[in-house]
């Protein structure tokens, strides 16, 4: 074999040893991990148990509630962050003169700021003793009824987290919508008006079609990415109040971190990839990758 015909393999070197340290190893050292009991305070009761801490995991008493709080989180977020990105695009990409002078870069500010940055304005904001929320809700004549702990109190820690992590992401949605409009053809609205067609017939015939597959990729990323999502939920609540906020990567953090068990908190990780392959990955393949 010539010099030349493998040497050129050795600049792909350095990437794939930081993919394998970063990624590949740890993702299958977690795989082993999960079917072995294993408790870092317990080193004397470590050993093989198979499928036992995932028998174990689906008799936890918080293994429905987190699925249910994470199911909740997810749909609730991904729906409103693209409606409201949706609605600002079409505002952008509109003919008004108000919203075409939008600065986007401001738009992108919620998603460019660090989450921890973001969840603790938002948890200062939230604080029922010296929060901006309800005390502009005390200016207005709310006081009593509007002025809670959001996120101190069960019936409204995930409507809040929900309404923080919205606002974080839709300046995401907003920009990849307009630039999804932007490249729609204008000839296509002028032989619509051409024909009569209202705002909606516009919509529905020219402008989802034209956003169809933008719209799927983000809808796609942001479901694997919300399900998944644990420093917004954690920064603002940790889980609390009373596991009202918990969920699955949550639940994983505190058995890894708090009680060491390494192996369950492996096999909640293991859980959480393959549902996320299983239901995510074909809609992956046919949107995402084809679209590569």
């Amino acid at each position: 074999m010539k010099k030349n015909d493998y040497t050129q393999y050795l600049y792909f070197a350095p990437v794939f040893v930081l993919i394998v340290l970063i990624f590949i190893f740890p993702l299958c050292y977690s795989v082993i991990l999960s079917f072995f009991e294993w408790n870092l305070t317990k080193p004397k009761q470590r050993g093989f148990v198979g499928f036992g801490n995932f028998v174990e995991l689906f008799h936890d008493p918080l293994f429905l509630p987190c699925l249910g709080h994470g199911l909740v989180f997810t749909v609730f977020s991904v729906v409103f962050e693209y409606l409201v990105g949706l609605v600002i695009a079409l505002a952008i990409n509109s003919r008004f003169a108000v919203c075409k002078n939008v600065n986007k870069a401001l738009l992108m500010l919620p998603w460019a700021v660090p989450i921890a940055i973001n969840s603790m304005v938002w948890k200062f904001m939230l604080s029922p003793n010296y929060g901006y929320l309800n005390q502009i809700f005390e200016l207005m004549g709310f006081s009593g009824s509007l002025t809670k702990n959001w996120l101190g109190e069960v019936s409204t820690v995930m409507p809040a987290i929900i309404v923080v992590n919205i606002w974080r992401s839709f300046p995401f949605y907003t920009i990849v919508l307009t630039a999804a409009l932007m490249a729609i053809p204008k000839e296509m609205y002028e032989a619509a008006e051409v024909d009569g067609a209202s705002f909606f017939q516009k919509f529905r015939a020219v402008t989802m079609p034209g956003i169809a597959s933008s719209s799927a990729v983000i809808i796609i990323f942001h479901i694997i990415w919300t399900f998944t999502n644990f420093d917004v939920i954690y920064l603002l609540t940790a889980g609390g109040p009373l596991n009202a906020s918990e969920v699955l990567p949550t639940l994983m953090y505190r058995e890894a971190f708090t009680h060491f068990n390494m192996g369950y908190s492996s096999a909640i990780g293991l859980f959480l990839f393959v549902i996320m392959f299983v239901l995510m990955g074909p809609l992956y393949t046919k949107f995402v990758l084809k679209e590569q």
